[in-house]
């Protein structure tokens, strides 16, 4: 092939001989690179070729960006049918490397272009460095002992639920300083907030009552001030870490990342219809909308909100959380308040739909061809009475009648222990085994939460205690796939005999949050912080690792089965874009 047979070469000559190639018109070459719009190796002074380099083309005055990664020879190629004719502007993202140029290039849809040799040069100025870090990277930089910052992690992962960590390791805040801070930031509406788009939804608390995972607020305050920039540092007394670039399969990926029109906006969650449409919630608004990934073209509609007005300085939340597709094409969403809705494409239409709770929760059920029924969980007594009801729910998406309930459990309206193994006292993400029994996560438990179609519920506790189960999906073999958050694990739970297989992931804190399998059995898997995709062969448990070209944070994975690669799509939820990663069978 003509990568391979370029590799043979030094890079000045292989750079040379692409060029040459491409500029030539002989049949042989027309044969091997007509589907190719644009080439090149990228290289160092330090390095040589470099492998894991993500370049990136954005349209001149264009929003959507097209990124490929670097191979072994440091090669890297960007096909005909993912990149139009037009004028783009190139970078690249390798942590501890920048283009020692501004480069631009001009595609047309005819010939085949070549960037030639694409040279990098070695950051050396720890403050230009530090704008290149993920999350992940700032937590393996930060000193502490693993002990200290599992407990540390806990907390401070939430902050990276709205920006990156560089936000903390940037600031000259003092403890006192941080201590207003984290009263300011407990009072935003996580989900349906961002670093631009922020929703206030209760009142400042004294830091004193402010505990998270057994770790006081103004203890966390104390080490934060120890690893910023304050007390007039010029730059951070420990080194700054990267992770490594993605190497074999990790190269082997195009990703296409969609900012929606609407921003500054907030989006969680997504689901792909039959034609391929991609529709998506907006959490940060009352609406939803379609991207037609053909056409770029994006729509959008306002939602129902069937939240009460809140008491005075105080916002009603807006936003759309999960979303879901049945086989109809109709669009399931979960609208904010006690109801159902679903809305028609074909009509534009929404039908609402009433549900015995009081508060609902924000996620729905998937709902998969053949299957007639989604679930939904929800308080059946007042947040502020002395005893909280959890019910899950049935509902038939072809009737609209809502099954008899099944008790989760009786508790308090805000329980004070978070590490409660054993006792269920939070539902979190729902799905239903094949035969239609409800099961959900169950974080605080540690544990998968199942009903035996009595409305009778058992916990399945994970095999590592305290993992924190957070999203998943089942799969064609009634296997439900998910995510261990604190636990850095994936894991599989056979609901046929209940049996739980765990799957470690490295690095320690990359924080896996949803898994979701494709039509050939490979886990893809998002995490929080390390701007990373991961893909699990589950025959060998080898994990690959896909850079994006964008700083992102994905409550959701979605396999679009519709398509002729296997085609992933990301909620980027703190940017408001759509990612879609696409690589060969």
């Amino acid at each position: 092939m003509l990568m391979n047979f370029l590799s043979s070469f030094n890079i000045p000559l292989r750079a040379f001989l692409l060029t040459a190639l491409v500029s030539s018109g002989c049949a042989e070459r027309q044969q091997s690179v007509t589907n190719i719009a644009l080439m090149g190796v990228v290289t160092s002074g330090q390095e040589g070729p470099m492998e894991g380099v993500v370049v990136i083309l954005r349209g001149v005055d264009e929003t959507v960006l097209t990124s490929v990664t670097s191979d072994a020879t440091g090669e890297f190629q960007f096909h005909r049918d993912r990149l139009g004719a037009g004028e783009y502007d190139v970078s690249v993202r390798a942590a501890g490397y920048e283009l020692l140029e501004t480069k631009t290039v001009v595609i047309d849809d005819k010939k085949t272009h070549s960037l030639g040799q694409l040279s990098l040069a070695a950051v050396t100025d720890p403050l230009r460095l530090a704008s290149q870090l993920t999350s992940l990277d700032w937590v393996n930089s930060f000193p502490g002992s693993q002990a200290e910052k599992d407990l540390l992690v806990k907390n401070m992962v939430n902050c990276g639920f709205c920006h990156s960590l560089e936000r903390i390791a940037r600031s000259r805040y003092n403890a006192e300083g941080f201590e207003q801070v984290i009263q300011r930031m407990h009072t935003y509406e996580t989900d349906h907030a961002s670093a631009d788009r922020i929703q206030i939804v209760s009142k400042p608390k004294p830091i004193e009552g402010l505990i998270w995972y057994g770790r006081k607020a103004s203890d966390i305050a104390k080490y934060l001030a120890t690893v910023n920039l304050s007390g007039g540092k010029s730059q951070w007394d420990y080194p700054l870490q990267t992770s490594p670039r993605p190497t074999g399969e990790g190269t082997n990926a195009t990703v296409t990342v969609y900012p929606i029109p609407r921003q500054p906006s907030v989006i969680h969650d997504l689901d792909v219809d039959s034609k391929g449409n991609v529709w998506y919630g907006n959490t940060g608004w009352d609406f939803i909308g379609k991207l037609d990934p053909r056409t770029g073209e994006f729509s959008e509609w306002a939602t129902p909100n069937f939240l009460p007005e809140p008491e005075e300085g105080l916002m009603r939340i807006v936003g759309v959380q999960d979303i879901q597709v049945d086989e109809t094409d109709t669009v399931w969403v979960a609208v904010m308040g006690n109801k159902h809705a679903s809305f028609s494409p074909d009509t534009e239409t929404w039908q609402t739909y009433d549900l015995p709770v009081i508060w609902k929760n924000p996620f729905l059920g998937p709902v998969r061809a053949g299957e007639d029924g989604l679930w939904a969980t929800g308080i059946t007594s007042a947040p502020d009475g002395p005893i909280r009801h959890e019910h899950a729910f049935r509902f038939d998406i072809k009737t609209g009648e809502v099954g008899e309930g099944i008790m989760l459990f009786d508790d308090k309206p805000f329980p004070t222990d978070p590490n409660r193994v054993g006792q269920l006292n939070y539902c979190y993400m729902m799905d239903q085994d094949a035969e239609g029994n409800f099961l959900c996560t169950a974080p605080e438990a540690s544990s998968i939460a199942r009903s035996d179609g009595e409305g009778n519920v058992r916990l399945v506790p994970t095999l590592t205690p305290n993992a924190y189960p957070r999203r998943g999906y089942r799969d064609d073999n009634n296997h439900f796939w998910f995510t261990e958050f604190f636990a850095d694990n994936v894991a599989s739970i056979d609901l046929d005999t209940d049996q739980i297989t765990e799957y470690p992931i490295q690095p320690r804190y990359i924080s896996p949050y949803y898994a979701r399998p494709d039509r050939n059995g490979k886990i893809w898997i998002s995490s929080t912080g390390s701007d990373r995709l991961l893909r699990l062969d589950t025959e060998t448990g080898t994990i690959v690792k896909y850079l994006m070209p964008v700083t992102y944070d994905a409550r959701k994975v979605i396999v679009d089965n519709s398509a002729d690669r296997i085609t992933v799509w990301l909620p980027n939820k703190n940017q408001g874009q759509l990612i879609r990663i696409e690589v060969a069978n």
